[in-house]
């Protein structure tokens, strides 16, 4: 998998958490179910869009968030990432099938923001989340960082169930 398939990868993973923290902060709306990347909305810049995508949020507290994602990259290799941790500002170790990253996630008014950093600290992603007032579409905004420059990217996501 490239470099550049693994951030944005990260990128759209982060973004649902991020929609699942902002689910979080309206009473009567939460981000659990299952969800599913929407292609056609999305745009993911110079980075190369994923096959397929599917989020599914067994957790969205205040405090906490627990969620697990499968995909296949656009060159169709698998991958899994999960996060079971706080929402508190510090970075937590995030498990993935491609490789050691940690997020920080803060919830604000608006939603859910969160940075995701490399084993050597370098900064990968900063998003923002945002779940719609009927509550069945999340939507991520962010920027990814590798080695070729940033990248722009929105992720919106259809809930499933």
């Amino acid at each position: 998998m490239k470099k550049s398939d693994l951030v944005r990868t990260l990128v759209v993973c982060f973004g649902f958490v991020l929609m699942m923290a902002t689910a979080a902060l309206t009473a009567d709306h939460s981000a659990v179910g299952t969800w599913k990347l929407n292609l056609q909305k999305s745009s993911f810049g110079s980075q190369p869009a994923p096959k397929f995508e599917q989020l599914v949020v067994a957790t969205d507290a205040p405090d906490a968030l627990k969620w697990n994602m499968k995909g296949v990259t656009s060159d169709g290799k698998s991958y899994m990432m999960s996060f079971d941790g706080p929402v508190d500002g510090n970075a937590h170790h995030m498990m993935s099938s491609m490789g050691e990253d940690n997020v920080a996630y803060t919830r604000t008014p608006s939603g859910v923001n969160w940075v995701v950093k490399d084993k050597d600290g370098k900064i990968m992603e900063r998003a923002s989340s945002q779940l719609s007032a009927d509550g069945n579409t999340l939507t991520i905004i962010g920027v990814s960082e590798d080695s070729t420059g940033k990248n722009k990217f929105l992720a919106i996501y259809n809930r499933e169930q």
